[in-house]
């Protein structure tokens, strides 16, 4: 395995709020059980940005959801928890999104994908330790990170970080009020250099 790195405790929260949310809190127990993460059963960190959990806390809870459901399964639950993710963190952590001033409404649909699109990048990058940037091309938008918790997980035979999809999917039904397919096009997990994800400007008719 890498060496570990830091994650903020407030995204790991977030998570097992998430987890929460779609599972219930014996689907939690179980999952945290699993994932040999006991540690946090009733006993969640704490809702701040200091450095106190890891990359690897993240990636087995993941992949204790995964192994939960099976592969196939596990897909559009852990999707789910990618979107009631974002919620969460727009809830309990605005300052790290900073969305909170902006009057999106006024924007066209393409800038308003842009503004936050830059700003999960920005978030990814100064709150999350989490290397990332955003690449545009004529048709999509592409968020590139360099470092995910998929690194911590066994190795898989295609792309497996469907939390950040999720995340990805209800910041862009956010801030558009329609959804997009969003799709990872290539992942640490299956030998790629970064995870990368697709963002269609056009969304789903």
């Amino acid at each position: 395995m890498p060496q570990d790195r830091l994650l903020p405790n407030a995204a790991l929260r977030t998570l097992f709020e998430a987890v929460e949310e779609v599972m219930g809190s014996n689907g939690t127990r179980a999952v945290l059980k699993a994932g040999g993460l006991e540690r946090f059963i009733n006993n969640y960190p704490p809702n701040n940005t200091d450095l106190g959990v890891t990359f690897a806390d993240y990636g087995a809870t993941e992949q204790a959801v995964e192994d939960f459901y099976g592969t196939r399964g596990a897909r559009a639950i852990l999707t789910r928890i990618g979107r009631a993710t974002f919620q969460y963190t727009l809830k309990e952590q605005p300052a790290i999104l900073g969305l909170a001033s902006i009057a999106l409404k006024a924007l066209p649909m393409g800038m308003r994908m842009k503004l936050v699109l830059e700003r999960v990048t920005k978030a990814a990058n100064e709150d999350v330790n989490q290397p990332a940037y955003l690449r545009e091309e004529q048709d999509a938008y592409y968020f590139v990170v360099e470092e995910c918790p998929c690194r911590w997980r066994p190795p898989h035979t295609s792309p497996a970080c469907f939390v950040t999809v999720g995340v990805l999917q209800e910041a862009m039904a956010w801030a558009t009020g329609k959804n997009f397919r969003i799709e990872e096009v290539a992942c640490i997990s299956n030998g790629a250099a970064a995870c990368v994800y697709r963002i269609p400007k056009q969304p789903i008719e």
